[in-house]
């Protein structure tokens, strides 16, 4: 029988013209696949698809009739849970659903369940790459709050979740937390009672882990036990990614003491890095006793949302004065002072502002410091004029010591930020798709850039860090066009993936001198002149300086060991390469397309070449390979050199009997003893 994804790859095409384009997870159960759909215009969709295999047993399947009817409740189990649960803005949507039969011999052995979903990022991925949390703590209440929203309508529908964990978990585009992965999710009808089926044991709660063992008797459970999972994922969140009893260096033998250790109703302590009333509203959802946890999914959204609350202070109206900007007098802060920003502006421009209404901000009480967070960054005046000219356009940003995700994303009035050294954090997509912005910069002080900060600005053509930043996210800059150069902080030890991929304008780039790792795709496209590597350099993502038309000269580090797989693949300017003499493999396609090469030299110590890694290389006259290459992989060569006025075709040349003699025999292609 064949396997699930080979199965699938026969059905194709699902749902009509959705085709698979690779593994992302597994579920509780099942497999998640990405799908793409490509219409009539070329216009690309994507989607999640969860396979799942039902093979029932056939010692109770004794007719095709009973066989089917097995199926059916396994199958069904999820796809009404989310049909019921469709539309809800903190749940997974599911688009569409199919069965397939399993065919062995002749006859039905099983089915396949495919379920169409919305393809959304997972939790669990990003907290792994993050060092097991979010990027801060009020992203973990705002998922706190999400979630909440979802189990108050799936608790409504009398509806248990029963395995809530970050991985299934999921953020869209715009930030909301959605529940996802209902596989073992239970519908009570018309009760909040359950009595089988468990979790993930490390999240599970104490009452259903007790009942699934026969440990102990204990009560049927009911909604409560989401309650205590959702806790247990904010624990982790605001614990530096640890759950109760863990620490960093357990070993893995001490795990299963851990989870029993909480299982057994041991007392947990506060999370780290959660204040004392954030605390509090974890606590009380992990409490070993379910009478002592939340009551509702609601009663512990309204907790979640009192966190943040202000207390109320009386507000005293003060008497109304008329402003005269020809006349400097004592006057009242405009609106922008109000949120720690100023403008550079002419006296018309301030009394423009000034003329704003700041009782707003009075009655909502809004304090100077901590995070500026894209719900303050929306009260700012939108400017209609987006000219370099017009002085609103330039913004200051003092005090505040972080920028939340998103906060300016899509502002096109911006047209340069110069932000104080009391900031230490821009969160991610913090700028993007700023269509006007040209120049940013940032005070001493600076220590992390989140995800897509500065992605997709246009227009973005200086950038100024300090070198206080030690922390890079994925694809800073992806997209700025009109970048020319880039100096990055001395901190640096690692370069995001994709970070300027797209950058095809930046000429230039000053790399750290203690930078250790380059990203899978970071200056993808890009169009960099000149690498200068520092030796303390020892890894290259895969792609690392693909397509870099305009590359002429690479200064790899000396302790570089392998070069990636497409690290310099279609770097059609580069004429001259030499390799470090620690090299020890080149990987499929390092240097495919590179038709500008005609000589290349490979030191002693590489052991193997991938496939096709000098493939279509035309220029390509001669290449010595030394004795210590055992593998050379299919078409790794190319296979016709161009003549250049009369010149030879392409030649190998090695040693009589060595492998890379060897293989050249074999495949036809010309070599020469050196």
């Amino acid at each position: 029988m064949p396997g699930l994804e080979e199965r699938l790859h026969q059905y194709e095409p699902l749902f009509g013209g959705w085709y698979l384009r690779g593994e992302i997870g597994s579920g509780s159960y099942g497999r998640v696949y990405r799908a793409e759909y490509r219409d009539l215009f070329g216009t690309v969709e994507t989607a999640a698809i969860k396979a799942v295999e039902i093979l029932p047993d056939h010692a109770l399947a004794t007719t095709p009739d009973k066989l089917k009817q097995l199926a059916y409740e396994a199958a069904m189990s999820e796809v009404e849970t989310l049909r019921c649960l469709r539309g809800l803005s903190n749940v997974v949507n599911m688009d569409d659903h199919a069965v397939f039969e399993i065919v062995e011999d002749g006859r039905v052995i099983g089915y396949d369940l495919v379920i169409r979903m919305e393809l959304l990022q997972n939790v669990g991925q990003m907290i792994r790459r993050n060092g097991g949390r979010l990027q801060s703590v009020e992203q973990a209440k705002q998922l706190g709050k999400d979630i909440c929203c979802g189990l108050i309508r799936c608790h409504a529908c009398d509806i248990l979740h029963r395995d809530i964990n970050p991985n299934n978990i999921f953020q869209n585009a715009f930030g909301d937390y959605k529940l996802g992965d209902f596989g073992i999710a239970k519908q009570l009808h018309g009760t909040l009672h359950a009595q089988t089926a468990i979790g993930t044991k490390q999240y599970v709660a104490p009452e259903v882990f007790h009942r699934a063992n026969s440990e102990r008797l204990a009560d049927r459970y009911d909604a409560r036990v989401d309650i205590y999972c959702l806790g247990l994922v904010l624990y982790q969140l605001t614990n530096d990614g640890y759950l109760p009893f863990y620490y960093e260096g357990l070993p893995r033998s001490a795990w299963e003491e851990a989870v029993m250790r909480r299982l057994n109703g041991e007392k947990l302590t506060p999370p780290s890095q959660a204040d004392d009333a954030f605390s509090q509203v974890i606590l009380k959802a992990c409490a070993y006793r379910p009478e002592d946890r939340f009551a509702s999914a609601q009663e512990m959204y309204d907790a979640l949302c009192r966190i943040d609350q202000p207390q109320q202070t009386a507000v005293i109206a003060e008497p109304q004065q008329e402003l005269d900007f020809w006349h400097p007098q004592e006057q009242k802060k405009s609106l922008l002072h109000a949120f720690g920003l100023e403008v550079v502006s002419t006296p018309e421009m301030r009394h423009m502002a000034q003329k704003l209404d700041a009782r707003v901000l009075e009655s909502d009480h809004m304090q100077l410091g901590g995070a500026l967070t894209p719900r303050a960054a929306a009260r700012l005046p939108r400017w209609r004029i987006r000219a370099p000219w017009f002085h609103m356009n330039h913004l200051r940003i003092r005090e505040y010591t972080s920028i939340s995700d998103r906060a300016f994303q899509g502002r096109r009035d911006l047209v340069s930020v110069n932000i104080s050294g009391t900031m230490t954090e821009i969160g991610k997509e913090a700028f993007a798709h700023c269509g006007s912005l040209t120049e940013f910069r940032c005070g001493d002080g600076l220590k992390r850039i989140g995800q897509r900060a500065f992605a997709d600005d246009a227009k973005l053509t200086r950038c100024h860090l300090p070198d206080s930043v030690c922390e890079l996210g994925d694809q800073v800059w992806m997209g700025c066009t009109s970048l020319q150069s880039l100096r990055l902080p001395e901190q640096i030890q690692a370069l995001g993936e994709e970070l300027c991929a797209g950058c095809m304008s930046l000429y230039q780039v000053t790399l750290p001198s203690h930078l250790r790792s380059i990203g899978t795709n970071a200056f993808h496209a890009s169009g960099l002149q000149k690498i200068l590597m520092p030796d303390s350099c020892i890894r290259l993502g895969a792609g690392a300086f693909s397509d870099c038309k305009q590359l002429r000269s690479v200064q790899l580090s000396l302790r570089l060991a392998i070069i990636s797989e497409a690290c310099f693949a279609g770097c059609t300017a580069l004429q001259q390469f030499d390799f470090p003499f620690r090299l020890a493999e080149i990987r499929d396609r390092a240097f495919y397309g590179c038709t500008s090469l005609t000589e290349l030299v490979i030191p002693e110590g590489v052991r193997r070449i991938g496939e096709q890694a000098f493939a279509h290389c035309d220029s390509l006259q001669t290449i010595r390979v030394p004795d210590s290459v055992r593998q050379i992989g299919e078409s790794a060569f190319p296979i016709k050199g161009k003549r250049h006025f009369g010149g030879s075709r392409f030649t190998v040349i090695a040693k009589e009997d060595s492998y890379a003699w060897r293989y050249c025999r074999q495949n036809r292609i010309e070599v020469r003893e050196r």
